[in-house]
């Protein structure tokens, strides 16, 4: 009896032990409750990359892509005015209406693209464009009795000869950027990444770390009460910490590699795209911090925990903040992004609800605002041959607004016939040119081109200001 006994209240002992340690378990993982400041801060630091889900296209769309690399197609589109203001008059620019009419041969990296810009019957802009390997040449008549042509490589080197504003920034080629790949890690990779995240997350003291109950946080107009996760860094720690991951990074060859990888896909220029100027990079700003802390400025980062979710990041670096917003909700999800400098306030917001993309872009300085908004969305489907693309963008500039509407149809087929060929048209290869020759011919096809536009806007009882200044 005596052994029965204790044999049931072992197994009671154990049952309970076992139910508490799942219990802790559950509670850890869904509360914060037996967290850390640190662990708690860490724990929302990794939903960032959630973030990222907001770029995720529909299938329909994705399958679109892929086919456009292989398959030839036709494409027929339309662009109308929907509204405007302090621009023109509203019945001048309804009868204003943009056709497109495009042939595109993967296979043989060609295209031919016609369009046209008329009001009503009348025709006041022609243009041709015409894609050949890794040419593309434009013609309208009215600009010049050519093609003006530019080869796709060595395009920094070309901006530079010709003294353009912040040639550096130019890429040396245009490319189309695939987000897919931009966005694929490899497990190594993503296990390089964890190593950062540790490394940061071990190298900061818990002092650094704070939490704060009942922050209320305004996204998009609407309150949420939220709990904040700080880290704060002065300037010598700050400091202490971009040294030691500069120093691992410069010698870590798959790091250094993805940096350099991701840097060309996202089409960008200068250091990053090249591991040496990397290296360099990252060992003179090593240097520079070792000379003088202070350089790295104060450095605080926040996280705003909702229901167990982060939906806003910020971080201030002395002057400048960032801010970084994440809702998600059924159907529809938003990124929002924040930069205050002084006067200067710049956001962008990109938002997926249903099939839908939509994406703005505002600049706010000394109550000037220039905004930008692209509203896309695709039906139909690739198996069907019934594709068509939409597009509403909307541009505000101080008190002058308008809004256009685009819309095409597009066919794959076996064939699209005969394309032109760059080396069958008369052409002017700017590549070609001497760099004050280049100089000189760009500039006067600018002053064309403000004249061609300036004068039909003008036939029509538009009054335009210059593209080019």
């Amino acid at each position: 009896m005596k052994n029965s006994k204790l044999k049931r209240n072992l197994i009671i002992i154990f049952s309970v032990i076992i139910i508490l340690a799942i219990i802790i378990i559950v509670l850890y993982n869904i509360t914060d409750i037996f967290r850390t400041k640190r662990s708690a801060f860490f724990r929302y630091f990794n939903q960032i990359e959630n973030y990222l889900d907001v770029l995720e296209m529909p299938e329909n769309y994705k399958k679109y892509e892929k086919t456009k690399q292989t398959s030839a197609y036709t494409k027929n589109g339309e662009m109308t005015i929907n509204n405007s203001k302090n621009i023109a008059d509203e019945s001048i620019l309804s009868k204003i209406k943009l056709t497109l009419s495009e042939k595109t041969d993967p296979q043989n990296e060609k295209s031919n693209t016609e369009i046209a810009i008329k009001s009503l019957n009348r025709e006041l802009f022609t243009g041709e464009f015409i894609r050949d390997k890794n040419i593309f040449g434009f013609y309208e008549p009215q600009i010049a009795d050519g093609y003006i042509t530019l080869r796709n490589e060595n395009l920094t080197e070309l901006a530079k000869n010709m003294e353009i504003e912040n040639a550096d920034k130019v890429p040396s080629k245009l490319i189309g950027i695939d987000i897919d790949k931009i966005l694929n890690l490899s497990e190594v990779e993503e296990k390089h990444i964890e190593s950062y995240i540790k490394m940061i997350r071990n190298n900061v003291a818990d002092t650094a770390y704070s939490r704060e109950k009942k922050v209320k946080i305004n996204i998009e107009g609407k309150k949420y009460e939220t709990t904040a996760y700080t880290l704060t860094l002065n300037p010598e720690q700050n400091s202490s910490l971009q040294i030691d991951i500069l120093e691992k990074m410069k010698s870590d060859s798959i790091m250094m590699n993805l940096i350099t990888s991701k840097c060309k896909l996202l089409n960008m220029t200068g250091f990053c795209i090249d591991i040496n100027s990397l290296n360099k990079m990252m060992q003179e700003r090593i240097q520079k911090l070792k000379n003088n802390p202070e350089l790295a400025g104060n450095f605080t980062i926040t996280l705003y925990e909702y229901k167990q979710k982060n939906i806003q990041t910020k971080i201030v670096l002395n002057e400048k903040e960032y801010t970084l917003s994440h809702l998600k909700e059924d159907d529809k999800e938003t990124v929002i992004g924040t930069k205050k400098d002084k006067e200067l306030i710049e956001s962008f917001e990109l938002r997926k609800e249903n099939e839908k993309h939509i994406l703005k872009y505002e600049k706010k300085e000394n109550d000037f605002v220039k905004a930008a908004e692209f509203a896309y969305n695709i039906t139909g489907s690739v198996e069907e041959n019934n594709v068509e693309n939409h597009l509403i963008i909307k541009i505000i500039d101080d008190i002058k607004e308008i809004e256009f509407n685009y819309n095409d149809k597009v066919n794959f087929t076996n064939s699209v016939g005969l394309l032109k060929s760059i080396t069958d048209e008369k052409s002017a290869v700017i590549n070609d040119y001497e760099p004050e020759y280049a100089k000189e011919f760009v500039e006067l096809v600018k002053k064309q081109i403000n004249n061609v536009y300036i004068n039909q806007g003008a036939s029509i009882g538009i009054n335009l200001e210059p593209i080019f200044n």
